[in-house]
């Protein structure tokens, strides 16, 4: 990111600001009624404007003004601090009302919420842009907090009615910061969703400026229409307030469609977090500003919290938004997070004891002041250490995870590896369990010279520590575990914690390993066992049944040269024998191996055995027509398996077609049996042949699941290279 391209969002960011506080300046410099016109469209009635009164004033609230000192809110009234001057209601009547100078306290109390939430989204981007002026999250960051803190202060400062009487820079600065600066502030947090994963697709130069500009160049058009069209000076206002709220709603949907599509097309673990966390704490904000102001207005006409409260609804977004930034390399600040969380928990809770206590012993039980706040006082002070403990332990499992509890994570270990059903799901187990116990981006499993990554988890952020795997002294593998940031390294608190688990990983490993070399062991051993069965088939049929059918035919021939007598009975009887050992040795080599797929090959072979068994069930062999040659074990195991679940589709299916499906591929063979019946029951007992499935797939390494889906399906996966699948 050059330098002009981190300047320039800067420079907005300033100009927002600086407009905005001018905007809230120009309202200490003219006359006020003791009223604000609200922010919203409900305050502009056409030819009228509704008043909330904040101040000292013959106002009231809800009242409809539609003339000040005769002027129609159009501008040019000339009046000065002190007069009385006659406010027309549309409801009929009058109220002199004497003009003032503008006193600030009233507004602010009313929206001192907003006022925390727009500062402290202020203060994280500036914290951010001054330590990551490089990340692509910060300019759009900085530029949507300075929009939103220039709008909300004039906004809370307020515009009287009496200033759209008298007309000026007080209406203009007024609309130039809530329609002008609030619409830019909207169009960078839609850059802020772009900017925010690496490689959005939408992210793209010309995107990236139409959403700055869009929304402010729509006002604009706006607000040159509505100057030409509009019949009073309080339409055209109307006009601005509805537009700006429909250009706020369209940008708002855009930017949770971008953060959709973003969490779609993410696949890296890192991303989708992220995203998460912007997108649980703007949800919470808004259930909160449901469940407090907006619900209960609704069904009461009052709000559960003051209103001045309403912006506090949206911290927790603003926190999420720093956990998100700062948990993948964009706040390296931890220390100093991690005291400030503390202590803003610790002053939040003891401020408010403080007061609730105050509150109860004057109110309830009539104590003076000056002795309420005393026992308060004592009791704040009792209450600080345990409050602090227990504010640091829970900040820092926030941020570091379960690092200070090692036997809570050594016993979450433990139990979840006595949950794992597969040896294969060991490794990914523990690599899950270690990140999230210590809030690290990174861990992985080496197995062997650290050159086969067993398992990982994430991406590496900071330095990566290697702790190296033991099992009886001998190494089995090491455990990589990344810092939680390029400044955050590991502390000596992690590391003990992983030399701790090191020593329970160690043994899962190995146990791992010795399984994997048990389940290869006995898959070369059935691999041996059926190339040695063809060998011998071969041989016998090729060797011995042409040598034993030979001495038949030279017994017969030899028996009809000799006379009648014995020797011709004993030649006939050598015959009769050496017919019966062929017969012998051809049960014994079909035994051996179905003849079948010697002869015709895998799929031509079940292709032969579907045709015997096509009856009331139609059968249909999908595969390659080319004879594969494949090793005797894997043929015999598909060969088997597919004939075994033809059979039990004719049998017990009650369908109509079943289709069978072998692929050949470059590792492993793929067999499906799909069938149209009925399924497997529920309550139905696994009999010998899935049993037989299931055992000749274990047997090479491969795995074999028969399941339900519009029928049962039964699919194996064979490895070529006999336990390389596992």
């Amino acid at each position: 990111m050059g330098d002009r391209t981190r300047r320039w969002p800067a420079v907005l960011a300033a100009l927002l600001v600086v407009l905005g506080v001018i905007g809230a300046a120009a309202r200490l410099d003219a006359p006020s009624d003791g009223s604000v016109i609200r922010f919203g469209g409900a305050a502009w009635r056409g030819d009228a404007v509704r008043v909330r009164v904040t101040g000292e004033t013959a106002l009231r609230d809800g009242d409809e003004v539609t003339s000040i000192g005769g002027n129609r809110l159009t501008g040019g009234l000339e009046v000065r601090i002190g007069d009385t001057v006659p406010y027309e209601l549309r409801a009929g009547g009058t109220r002199d009302v004497t003009l003032t100078r503008a006193d600030l306290g009233g507004p602010v109390r009313d929206g001192w919420g907003d006022l925390v939430f727009v500062v402290s989204l202020a203060l994280l981007a500036v914290a951010l842009s001054v330590r990551r002026p490089d990340e692509p999250a910060v300019p759009p960051l900085l530029v949507a907090a300075a929009g939103l803190f220039g709008s909300t202060v004039v906004v809370v400062a307020g515009l009287p009615a009496v200033a759209l009487a008298i007309g000026g820079p007080g209406p203009v600065l007024y609309f130039a910061n809530t329609a002008g600066a609030y619409s830019i502030a909207w169009g960078a947090l839609f850059v802020l969703a772009l900017r925010f994963t690496p490689d959005h697709p939408w992210a793209r130069p010309a995107v990236i400026r139409a959403g700055y500009a869009a929304p402010l160049l729509a006002m604009l058009a706006v607000t040159i229409g509505a100057a030409l069209t509009g019949p009073n000076a309080v339409t055209r206002y109307t006009t601005l307030v509805v537009a700006q709220n429909a250009v706020v709603t369209v940008t708002a949907l855009a930017a949770i469609v971008a953060g959709t599509v973003a969490y779609r097309k993410g696949r890296d673990p890192a991303t989708r977090a992220r995203l998460r966390w912007l997108a649980g704490s703007g949800l919470l904000s808004l259930a909160l500003g449901l469940a407090g102001w907006q619900i209960p207005t609704l069904l009461t006409g009052e709000p559960l919290l003051p209103d001045g409260a309403l912006g506090l609804a949206a911290m927790p977004f603003v926190g999420g938004l720093a956990v998100a930034l700062r948990r993948h390399r964009l706040f390296d600040i931890e220390r100093l997070a991690n005291r400030s969380l503390v202590y803003a928990a610790v002053v939040t809770v003891l401020a408010g004891l403080y007061t609730a206590v105050v509150a109860v012993l004057v109110s309830v039980l009539r104590i003076s002041d000056a002795v309420a706040a005393a026992l308060a006082a004592a009791l704040a002070a009792l209450a600080l250490a345990p409050l602090r403990s227990g504010a640091e332990g829970l900040v820092n499992r926030l941020m570091y995870g379960n690092r200070d509890d090692p036997a809570r994570v050594l016993a979450g270990l433990g139990g979840r590896l006595e949950k794992v059903m597969l040896p294969g799901d060991v490794s990914p187990t523990v690599v899950e369990t270690v990140a999230r116990s210590l809030r690290v981006p990174y861990v992985a499993i080496d197995v062997g010279d650290g050159e086969r990554p067993v398992a990982s988890f994430g991406e590496p952020v900071g330095a990566v520590h290697i702790e190296v795997l033991h099992h009886y002294g001998e190494p089995v593998g090491r455990l990589r575990v990344s810092g939680r940031g390029v400044d955050d390294p590991l502390e000596p608190a992690d590391l003990a914690l992983i030399r701790s688990l090191a020593q329970q990983i160690g043994p899962a490993l190995q146990a791992v390993r010795l399984h994997d070399d048990l389940v290869r062991s006995r898959a070369e051993l059935v691999a041996l066992r059926e190339d040695e069965r063809r060998r011998l088939r071969r041989e016998l049929h090729d060797g011995l049944g042409p040598a034993l059918a030979a001495i038949a035919l030279k017994a017969g021939l030899a028996a009809r040269q000799v006379p009648d007598g014995p020797a011709r009975v004993l030649l006939g009887e050598i015959g009769d024998e050496v017919r019966s050992s062929l017969t012998d040795v051809r049960r014994v080599v079909d035994a051996l191996r179905p003849p079948v797929l010697d002869e015709l090959g895998l799929v031509a072979a079940v292709r032969a055995r579907a045709a015997a068994l096509t009856a009331d069930l139609v059968i249909e062999v999908i595969g390659p027509d080319d004879r594969t040659a494949l090793p005797a074990a894997v043929e015999i195991a598909a060969y088997r398996i597919a004939v075994e679940g033809m059979t039990n589709a004719a049998r017990h299916s009650g369908g109509t077609t079943c289709t069978v499906t072998i692929e050949t591929g470059e590792r492993e063979v793929r067999v499906e049996v799909r069938d149209d019946g009925g399924g497997l029951a529920d309550s139905r007992t696994p009999g010998v042949g899935l049993r037989s499935m299931r055992e000749r797939a274990a047997e090479l390494g491969g795995e074999c699941a028969v399941e339900t889906a519009g029928g049962t399906v039964v699919f194996a996966r064979l490895p070529l290279r006999v336990g390389a699948l596992r």
